[in-house]
């Protein structure tokens, strides 16, 4: 599966302790073999489904979700801000969180049994140094695309290394300012980050997908 990427939204948020490469345009930066900045430890499950049955509604509902754990090991405390995106085979995407009602979470914390488990809402903020305080996310999606026979996920928020790229032509962006408001401005730069990228197959029909388990058949840092 192939996807040209684009940078629809650009985010500037403060940069301190994250390492910053410049790239001429023409060239895509590829994260450094040895590690130029601080990164998080990541365990994570393949995504599943579970189906629930909304208040009100007479039919369950299907969603997609990854268990992870997360640790600093990294000599200082860092701010964990995730970001889980799915990009299906179809062309659709799916960023996490998104049309996700809260009984689905409960749900998955009850099959679980791990009362410990944190929401994106909880698990966003600062993250402190050492195995005592890794913490328990998910990262929920609605149903993906039935035709889809394959997904690619991209997380961020693991790594403070960066790359800033210059764009072929000025672009409009919408970006964080310094009150915390998003704002529109021209820029002829971009900031990528390091993101961990999974690839997974999806066998079968879609009627039987509760029942699969997933193993990603590509696992690779990469800038974006």
């Amino acid at each position: 599966m192939k996807y040209h990427m684009v940078i629809p939204v650009l985010m500037v948020v403060a940069l301190g302790g994250m390492s910053i490469t410049s790239i001429e345009a023409g060239s895509f930066p590829k994260p450094s073999i040895v590690p130029t900045s601080w990164q998080l430890q990541f365990e994570f499950q393949s995504p599943k489904c579970i189906t629930v049955r909304l208040a009100g509604e007479n039919k369950s509902r299907t969603y997609w979700y990854m268990l992870y754990t997360v640790t600093n090991r990294t000599g200082a405390d860092r701010i964990f801000v995730p970001e889980f995106i799915i990009y299906c085979d179809t062309g659709r995407v799916y960023r996490a969180g998104e049309h996700v009602p809260s009984e689905v979470f409960h749900a998955i914390q009850k099959r679980h049994n791990n009362p410990l488990l944190m929401c994106m809402a909880k698990i966003t903020g600062p993250l402190l140094q050492g195995e005592d305080n890794a913490k328990d996310g998910v990262a929920i999606w609605s149903d993906i695309d039935p035709k889809a026979r394959g997904f690619d996920v991209f997380i961020t928020g693991l790594s403070g290394e960066r790359a800033k790229i210059k764009l072929p032509v000025p672009t409009k962006v919408t970006v964080v300012g310094k009150d915390g408001r998003l704002v529109e401005k021209v820029t002829n730069t971009a900031i990528l980050s390091k993101t961990l990228h999974l690839q997974y197959r999806l066998p079968g029909e879609p009627t039987g997908r509760a029942n699969i388990e997933l193993k990603p058949i590509k696992k690779e840092w990469v800038m974006r």
